[in-house]
């Protein structure tokens, strides 16, 4: 099982199939599908025929023996001290240090793959796994220790699909909105996340640009929390009082000067009725929506994208903090021409961003990649010393370069000498080396 980055996605154009998306949070898992033929994907329920669609993203394990309990009934066993609790799964994955629980060492990608297999349960007697086209996991920061650790867990499903993909949030909300009625898009569009304390994403569009540029700004309020009931109703109440004056006035400062269409609220910390003050805010001239499946949702569209053979989606790039703001390339000379060999291409996210080929050097032992950002910045040249290289004439050192990024503007170079045939053999050493775009 590996991860399909976006050409191989592109080769297969059937967009007819069963698609699925999982938001995997710290705290909460849902999992939204779009059977064949339908255009609005649906969330798993844990509840036939109901709406119980947050999943709590925990394992634990009874004390008494072996057994793994996962999401409402694992937080119930623990609660009742029959099980202890294992959270932050994806966190403890990406991190690759052992869990201890009762006494025993366990593999924490495992724990994730039990989960995973678990929550995935949920899915099958609407979509066997056999007739997944595609699954799109979207998770709150994507870097490359949750991607190989997301890599592992999967492998275990033992699913027939390669269309497996990882986006971010932000992402997942731009397909999200862009599928959305373009009455709700007119203007900017706003999530405000408030789980575990008040994020904010901030959709917004240029549409000079074709296709149009579309961006998600992303801020975080980490001092905006939700009340913990204490048990003392009054206290609770003043408490939750402070909140909506506090929240209110946040989303003032944000909203100031702003044109916004659209809000969007997510999360368990707005149960109840406390934010009156915040909803006067807000909805003035705006549209509001409370709910809680729009990440999952988004990644059911961006699964289904990625089978397309559009390479933007309803006329629409999404130009994130995970997306290359540069394209990179080398000089090169093809039948006695000069040319240009592209390398990486601004616009794709980082972590599906790579490219492996070989070529004869030029000089001795030096050769240039050239940067060009898409931000106004200055075209630049990284300069590649391969020292120890033996000395042969020019055009007679066949190099082996696999380039990928190790985050959103990092570049990790990897080189090898192949030599040239029986007149200047191989020595296969190797050569890495990063830079910053």
């Amino acid at each position: 099982m590996r991860f399909s980055d976006r050409a191989q996605a592109l080769e297969k154009r059937n967009t007819q199939g069963a698609v699925a998306g999982y938001d995997l949070g710290s705290v909460i898992a849902q999992i939204s599908y779009c059977l064949p033929g339908e255009t609005k994907p649906e969330t798993v329920s844990q509840v036939a025929g109901g709406e119980d669609y947050q999943i709590p993203a925990c394992l634990a394990r009874r004390i008494d023996r072996e057994l793994w309990l996962y999401g409402k009934d694992a937080k119930e066993a623990a609660g009742r001290g029959e099980a202890v609790l294992v959270d932050r799964l994806l966190e403890r994955a990406a991190l690759g240090e052992p869990v201890e629980v009762c006494e025993e060492s366990y593999d924490p990608a495992a724990l994730l793959a039990l989960f995973i297999r678990r929550t995935f349960s949920l899915l099958t007697p609407i979509i066997h796994p056999d007739r997944l086209e595609a699954l799109a996991f979207t998770v709150e920061e994507v870097t490359k220790p949750v991607i190989d650790a997301l890599a592992a867990a999967v492998s275990a499903l033992n699913l027939k699909t390669e269309h497996i993909f990882v986006v971010g949030r932000a992402e997942s909300f731009f397909y999200y909105n862009i599928n959305q009625p373009e009455e709700l898009m007119r203007k900017d569009v706003l999530v405000c996340d408030f789980e575990t304390h008040l994020k904010t994403l901030l959709f917004s569009v240029n549409r000079r640009t074709t296709p149009i540029a579309s961006f998600v700004e992303e801020n975080e309020r980490e001092e905006i929390k939700p009340v913990q009931p204490s048990g003392d109703a009054v206290a609770d109440d003043r408490n939750h009082m402070i909140l909506d004056h506090s929240f209110a006035a946040a989303l003032g400062e944000l909203l100031e000067n702003r044109q916004i269409s659209t809000v969007y609220l997510l999360g368990d910390g707005f149960a109840g009725e406390w934010y009156r003050e915040t909803l006067q805010v807000i909805c003035e001239g705006r549209r509001v929506f409370l709910g809680n499946n729009l990440y999952s949702k988004g990644a059911c569209y961006a699964a289904r994208q990625r089978l397309s053979a559009e390479v933007t989606a309803k006329g629409y790039a999404f130009l994130g903090k995970d997306m290359l703001k540069s394209n990179v390339g080398m000089h090169v000379s093809r039948r006695g021409e000069d040319a240009y060999l592209a390398l990486l291409d601004a616009g794709v996210n980082w972590y599906e961003a790579g490219k492996e080929c070989e070529f004869l050097l030029e000089e001795e032992n030096v050769f240039t990649l050239r940067i060009t950002p898409l931000d106004g910045k200055e075209v630049r040249e990284v300069r590649m010393t391969l020292s120890g290289l033996p000395q042969r004439p020019a055009r007679t050192s066949r190099i082996r370069m696999k380039m990928e990024m190790t985050d959103a503007s990092t570049v990790h170079v990897s080189l090898e000498d192949l030599g040239f045939g029986e007149f200047f053999p191989a020595t296969h050493r190797f050569w890495e080396e990063s830079f910053s775009l």
